[in-house]
C-alpha cells in the first residue's frame, strides 16, 4: 500500500482533510526488467547458437539441420517476445490507482483505470459503514457502503494492508467528518 496525506485544497477548490493514493505494487523496476530481457535474450541467443553449432553426424541432411534450428529459434523468439509483451501490459496496468478522501464533508474514492474511465463514488463519512469480509476467494475485502451503494478498494492489496487501511479510514472519519 502506497499512501499520501495532506491536508490542502483540491484542484477543483475543493477543502480536503484527508487522503491516501492506493496503486499496485511493482517489484520489478523498469531498469530490472531490461536487465532481466538482456539476461533472457542472451541465454536464448547463446543457446541457439549451440543449437547451430551442434555437431552432426555426416549423415544428416543439412537443410534438416537447418529445419531444427529455425523450429527452436522461432519457439525461443516467440517466448521471448511473449514475456516481453506481458511485462509491457504489467506495466501500463500499474497505472491503476485508488484515490481515498475527505473533502468538503464527503467521503470520495476515485478509480483511475489506464484503459477505461475513472469511476466516482460519493458517501456520507458519519453514515459510512466500513468493514472487512472473508469470502472463499478474498481474505479481508474492505468494503465501503452507505445508502445501499456498496464499493469494495483495495483489491490489490494484502488481507494486512486491507485491514489496516479499513481502520485508517475509519479513523479519518471519525476525525474529519
Amino acid at each position: 500500500m502506497a499512501g499520501e496525506k495532506s491536508s490542502a485544497t483540491t484542484v477543483s477548490g475543493a477543502s480536503l482533510a484527508w487522503q491516501v493514493v492506493l496503486w499496485p505494487h511493482r517489484s520489478l523496476s523498469p531498469r530490472g526488467l531490461r536487465i532481466f530481457l538482456t539476461m533472457l535474450g542472451s541465454a536464448f541467443a547463446f543457446f541457439g547458437a549451440l543449437t547451430f553449432l551442434a555437431p552432426t553426424p555426416y549423415e544428416i541432411d543439412w537443410t534438416s539441420h537447418f529445419a531444427v534450428v529455425a523450429i527452436v529459434l522461432g519457439f525461443m523468439l516467440g517466448v521471448f517476445l511473449l514475456v516481453w509483451g506481458l511485462f509491457l501490459r504489467n506495466y501500463r496496468d500499474a497505472r491503476y490507482h485508488e484515490r481515498i478522501a475527505i473533502e468538503d464533508k464527503m467521503l470520495v474514492i476515485e478509480a483511475n483505470h489506464p484503459r477505461r474511465p475513472s469511476k466516482r463514488w460519493e458517501f456520507r463519512p458519519y453514515w459510512t459503514n466500513v468493514r472487512t469480509r472473508t469470502t472463499r476467494h478474498v481474505e479481508n475485502q474492505l468494503l465501503l457502503s452507505c445508502s445501499g451503494k456498496i464499493v469494495a478498494i483495495g483489491a490489490f492489496l494484502t488481507p494486512e494492508e486491507r485491514a489496516t487501511l479499513a481502520i485508517e479510514i475509519e479513523d479519518a472519519i471519525a476525525r474529519f467528518a
